[in-house]
């Protein structure tokens, strides 16, 4: 039988083991969110190896650690018979590849190990693992010791306990006076509904009866989506982490005020990570992704809905237009204009800025564009013009390939990703709305999607990982939402009028809240969302017939630009709610928005020739308009 080996069995969170916070505590109102992640570690050598399920460790001297399940590409779950192992003065990097640690032991049933997690209990290490066979009724959570975190040494007695619901994914945190144990398994020892058990211990090794602290409703036997459960005390409540939920690459947290009692109703955020770990260290929360396929370990830095990260998860806010601006794997900046003649692209030289000269892109001339980055860290850019829509991408990070026609013809369009991570694309035409997307790293071909003709779009992924589309044509507004993360459509549905409507913008607040503005005949609009229900539609000032976006400051904050051919205007919550409209530069044809590594908001705008401005601090006040050079967008 395969095992879907997902998620990980997650991190050694150094700061839980004390006292813990009290069970009873105030609900947090925001969503879970994380940034875009980045690659910190690749195991493969001459040939290609995946990290999957994992672990992190500081030892006493400060040097980090990182355990795993290892194999070489293609996954073989039942073959992974030792644990990765590497070494890094941060926890960012750069990591060492270290000689792996354990291999299974038939005298202790093994034939796999799965799921390590360490933690450091006086002066030793306890690394607690899944190990077993082919018979899912044998299934064992394991122990072994270490003073060094090199040489492990298996409990002499053997297993820990055997559990007949196919054990495995082993999480131990200290909670009060006792530590506990969680792992995923199903409610009957033959199958039922996919759990999380734990159980408590006074010394590590000796641990009570198993009790339920989550219940899906799927059944099933073997992998299921509890798996890699991990708990943790954060912005008042305590969260539960596990998965695959939405797709291999997704994690859903829920919240609750009992760190032994969370239920499916309590979902209160998602993370597009596979085996993710949790890491809090130097003031910060990250997640980490890693799993089958996925090129090695990545890490993102976490926000609880709490404006915690200094730049959580959002949503694309400016889906299409004349520039765009996006970051790569290591966090540089790349700029892309449609001109006259093609599209013309710079790039930041180093993090933060300066940035290098522009330079011919080829492409389609006048174009539309749109980008995104894949889960792996690979930029793909989407022109539409002449007719047709255009696509370049990345081979690897900072590797373009070649243009190749993406299709249909079209009115606009935009990318979004999935809460697995798989990139979508939609496109209005004549005919109303068609969209591609990728399945297994290739893209499928364009199927209608319904919808307005010739309307303008944007979407967004709201706090439960779902994706929604917003469409509007000759001043009529129409939505539509996906059923499951990742997962199938429901139908449009009227979302009201906004008479002569022109652009629409969508963005993510930090507790999950998505925000919509639309730029009409008489100004822009404004809907959000409340307790995950949208208002209806209000008016919000600003400058008639213009391209809008939503910004997010590093402190949490919304920012709106609205921008004519006149005029471009500016305003922004300020604690006690939104300013008033502000002149921030002349009109535009054309204005991109990125962020830089540290959060400050970046924006290149124009017409018939190109400015830029940036946020001297992040969430602080604005440089002047400089040229930035560049094509002739107007």
């Amino acid at each position: 039988m395969t095992r879907v080996h997902t998620l990980l069995a997650v991190l050694v969170l150094t700061v839980l083991v004390g006292a813990a916070p009290p069970a009873a505590a105030a609900e947090p109102s925001g969503q879970t969110g994380a940034t875009p992640f980045v690659k910190i570690y690749d195991p493969s050598d001459d040939q290609a190896w995946y990290i999957n399920d994992h672990t992190f460790i500081q030892d006493a001297r400060g040097t980090w650690h990182l355990f795993g399940i290892t194999h070489a590409e293609p996954a073989v779950d039942d073959d992974e018979d030792t644990f990765a192992h590497a070494t890094a003065p941060s926890l960012t990097g750069p990591w060492t590849k270290q000689a792996p640690v354990l291999e299974t032991d038939p005298a202790y049933g093994e034939t796999h190990l799965w799921a390590p997690h360490v933690i450091k209990n006086g002066s030793t290490y306890y690394m607690f693992y899944a190990g077993g066979g082919a018979d899912g009724a044998r299934h064992a959570i394991n122990l072994a010791t270490s003073t060094d975190l090199f040489t492990w040494t298996r409990l002499p007695s053997g297993p820990l306990f055997r559990d007949g619901a196919v054990a495995r994914d082993p999480y131990v945190v200290r909670i009060g006076g006792q530590w506990v144990m969680y792992y995923t398994a199903t409610s009957d020892p033959g199958g039922g509904n996919h759990v999380v058990a734990y159980r408590t211990s006074a010394d590590l090794v000796h641990w009570s009866a198993r009790s339920i602290a989550f219940t899906d409703p799927s059944r099933g036997f073997g992998g299921g989506n509890t798996e890699s459960p991990f708990v943790v005390f954060e912005a008042g409540a305590w969260h539960l982490f596990l998965g695959p939920r939405g797709g291999y690459v997704g994690t859903d947290v829920f919240t609750s005020n009992d760190p032994f009692r969370f239920s499916a109703d309590q979902l209160s955020g998602h993370v597009f990570s596979h085996a993710a770990e949790l890491v809090n260290t130097d003031g910060k929360w990250w997640v980490s992704h890693a799993g089958w396929g996925q090129r090695g370990v990545w890490l993102a830095e976490l926000d609880f809905g709490t404006g915690s990260s200094r730049y959580a998860a959002d949503a694309s806010s400016d889906p299409s237009g004349r520039v765009v601006l996006v970051s790569g794997a290591d966090g540089r900046q790349e700029a892309f204009a449609g001109g006259p003649d093609q599209v013309w692209s710079r790039y930041q030289t180093v993090r933060n800025g300066p940035w290098s000269d522009w330079f011919p892109f080829g492409g389609p001339k006048f174009a539309t564009l749109s980008a995104a980055r894949d889960l792996d860290g690979r930029l793909e850019l989407f022109a539409l013009g002449e007719g047709r829509v255009d696509h370049r991408s990345q081979s690897a990070p900072n590797v373009w390939q070649g243009w190749e026609n993406f299709g249909t013809a079209a009115h606009d369009l935009t990318v979004a990703q999935n809460a697995d991570g798989r990139l979508e694309v939609f496109a209005s035409g004549s005919e109303g709305i068609f969209h591609r997307w990728q399945a297994g790293g290739a893209w499928m071909g364009w199927e209608p999607f319904g919808g307005p003709a010739d309307s303008v779009l944007a979407t967004g992924l709201d706090a439960t990982g779902r994706l929604e589309v917003i469409a509007a044509a000759n001043g009529t507004v129409q939505r539509r939402k996906q059923d499951v993360p990742s997962g199938g459509w429901r139908a449009f549905e009227p979302f009201g009028t906004v008479p002569g409507v022109a652009h629409l913008a969508l963005n993510r607040r930090p507790d999950g809240a998505l925000e919509l503005i639309a730029g009409g005949a008489a100004g822009t609009s404004r809907r959000t969302q409340v307790a995950g229900e949208w208002t209806g539609w209000t008016a919000f000032g600003g400058p008639p017939g213009a391209r809008v976006h939503i910004g997010r400051n590093a402190d949490g904050r919304l920012e709106v630009f609205a921008a004519n051919g006149i005029t471009t205007e500016h305003r922004w919550e300020n604690g006690t709610g939104w300013s008033a409209w502000e002149t921030f530069g002349a009109g535009a044809v054309g204005s991109g928005f990125g962020t830089n590594a540290d959060g400050r908001i970046d924006i290149l705008s124009g017409g018939r020739m190109l400015y830029g401005r940036y946020q001297v601090t992040p969430s602080g006040g604005w440089s002047a308009w400089a040229p930035a050079g560049g094509p002739l967008i107007g």
